[in-house]
């Protein structure tokens, strides 16, 4: 087969653009590891939204960071994988659960390597204690994304397809954009997290519909979800209001880490995803 036929086979472009989030993704690690000139951007980024921060936005984009933690990631992804196993949709339940551990382990196992301190103290231990990439992006985009991969053939009407596919990843860059504004992470860390996210579904989704997949109904898969988002999220975030106020209280400016240095051991046990 000639380039220009591979080229033109859209059965390759999954892996083209995996290659090329790779390289943005290799490119971003490097200067980040460094303390290269995009660490200057972070810090402008970030004393800017310092500056911007109010009250009522500081409401919403807790309770949309909280939405997006390690928990209800879990809750989810368990609610789904079950709802598959009921179906007998063994080979999507597999990917499924392999796809989201596997964006886990490769975030967590990046974070140990790269050892980046956070832009303020945010209460948390372990390797959760380190920014690069975000944990949050990481996970969120991989589920919602995965979640519009599986059921996006099942939709037949393209407008539902559209809003389903809009509503899903702008609730997961509505969480990226979160970990910016609160503090949490650099605006680098949230930028390499959808990349690495961006590679993994490509690859995911990818293999996943050059094999046999299992008819879908998308209204009984989206039920679930929404479901534990209200009921689950809604306990949750009245649960956990107090420390993540605590949290990602407005620092003071002059209190930003600089570099990739480790942070000081936390005061308080570590609570929802990096």
């Amino acid at each position: 087969m000639s380039p220009y036929t591979m080229i033109r086979n859209r059965a390759y472009w999954p892996y083209y653009l995996a290659a090329l989030a790779c390289t943005l993704f290799l490119l971003i690690l490097i200067n980040v590891r460094i303390d290269g000139r995009l660490f200057a951007v972070d810090q402008a980024i970030y004393r800017q939204l310092q500056l911007l921060r109010a009250q009522w936005l500081d409401d919403i984009l807790i309770t949309v960071t909280q939405l997006g933690d390690t928990l209800m990631v879990t809750v989810i992804t368990s609610v789904v994988a079950l709802w598959l196993l009921v179906r007998k949709s063994w080979r999507t339940a597999g990917y499924w659960v392999l796809t989201i551990i596997s964006s886990a382990v490769l975030n967590t196992s990046i974070k140990a390597a790269i050892v980046r301190a956070r832009p303020g103290d945010m209460m948390y231990s372990g390797w959760s204690a380190y920014s690069f990439p975000s944990g949050h992006t990481t996970s969120n985009i991989v589920l919602y994304g995965l979640l519009c991969i599986l059921i996006y053939p099942c939709i037949e009407k393209r407008a539902a397809r559209i809003l389903t596919v809009c509503c899903a990843m702008g609730f997961a860059l509505l969480i990226a954009i979160s970990r910016v504004y609160l503090g949490a992470h650099w605006f680098s860390d949230v930028l390499g997290g959808i990349l690495v996210s961006t590679l993994i579904l490509c690859i995911a989704g990818a293999r996943y519909h050059a094999g046999k997949t299992h008819t879908l109904t998308a209204g009984a898969f989206l039920i679930p979800i929404v479901a534990t988002l209200l009921i689950v999220g809604s306990i949750h975030v009245w649960h956990g209001r107090h420390i993540s106020m605590q949290r990602y209280m407005p620092p003071a400016l002059s209190s930003q880490a600089t570099g990739n240095t480790p942070p000081p051991a936390a005061a308080a046990p570590a609570a929802g995803t990096p």
